[in-house]
């Protein structure tokens, strides 16, 4: 069995005892079978991780006593790294929402453009597959998801004197090699944005081409708006590396 853990909003400190409710217990008496004595981990972003151990299973909750913190918060280093997404159909979503927190994604943030065919979106939906995600990858800090909202108002909002804005540009009009683009971003705060199926309109491109925007390109093939996002980050994160 791998390493179980469970993200927790609640203060966590060595020496305490926390009861663990809802979905939660759920996840760890009825999926994982954890019975008393038998040990995981709960951890946040403010508290870090800690080696927990069952102490009591009632029908619907677990006391478990907090023993070892086995990271500090401080050991996690997310970037600020956003990604605009228009919503898409319910399993391709999740895909989306999953793999971005897998690589490190900061903040997503849904928007509605003109060729949007999903126009609605459930955030809570979005934040327990985050959670999972964050449970799974070992981060200690789950993304920030945000409401949606148009296209129009979160450019004409967006903060471009002090992070850069990157977008995804399938007309192949983009001269300079992604991967060089992408590492002038890798030391300030950085939101990528992909279109929806259908791609951006032509208003779209025009108000994007008005401001200090980047286009990329990710090569001549038409990616659907999971792939395209999953591309860049992980491209992103390759320059990263590169840097180290």
């Amino acid at each position: 069995m791998g390493k179980i853990r469970v993200y927790c909003k609640k203060n966590l400190e060595t020496s305490t005892e926390i009861r663990i409710e809802d979905e939660d217990f759920h996840y760890l008496r009825n999926v994982m079978r954890l019975n008393v004595g038998q040990e995981f981990f709960l951890f946040n972003e403010r508290d870090g991780e800690f080696q927990c151990e069952v102490q009591n299973v009632a029908k619907k909750f677990l006391n478990v006593s907090v023993k070892i913190q086995t990271r500090s918060a401080d050991t996690e280093s997310i970037r600020e790294v956003e990604l605009i997404f228009p919503p898409i159909r319910h399993s391709r979503l999740d895909f989306l929402i999953e793999k971005a927190t897998e690589l490190g994604i900061k903040t997503l943030s849904p928007i509605v453009t003109q060729n949007t065919a999903v126009k609605d979106i459930n955030v809570e939906r979005l934040e327990t597959i985050a959670k999972e995600a964050t449970e799974q990858s070992r981060r200690l800090c789950p993304p920030v998801i945000n409401g949606l909202e148009k296209f129009t108002d979160k450019i004409s909002k967006f903060d471009f004197e002090n992070r850069g804005l990157i977008y995804l540009d399938e007309r192949q009009n983009v001269k300079e090699n992604t991967v060089d683009i992408l590492k002038k971003f890798t030391d300030k705060p950085v939101s990528f944005i992909i279109g929806p199926e259908g791609g951006f309109s032509a208003d779209e491109f025009e108000i994007l081409s008005n401001t200090k925007a980047v286009s990329v390109s990710l090569g001549s093939r038409i990616l659907r708006a999971e792939t395209a996002g999953m591309a860049i980050l992980a491209i992103y994160n390759i320059g990263l590396n590169d840097q180290k």
